[in-house]
């Protein structure tokens, strides 16, 4: 399983594969949905 998070300010920028970068964006959606999901049952 790998974590997939942005680039702070005292991270060294590194090379992100395109799929990463697309799930990125959708991260907060997803994450969303996960709570209400979890907040339901």
């Amino acid at each position: 399983m790998t974590l997939i998070t942005g680039v702070r300010q005292n991270m060294k920028p590194k090379v992100m594969k395109l799929w990463d970068r697309l799930m990125l964006r959708k991260r907060f959606i997803m994450e969303t949905v996960f709570d209400q999901l979890k907040n339901i049952s």
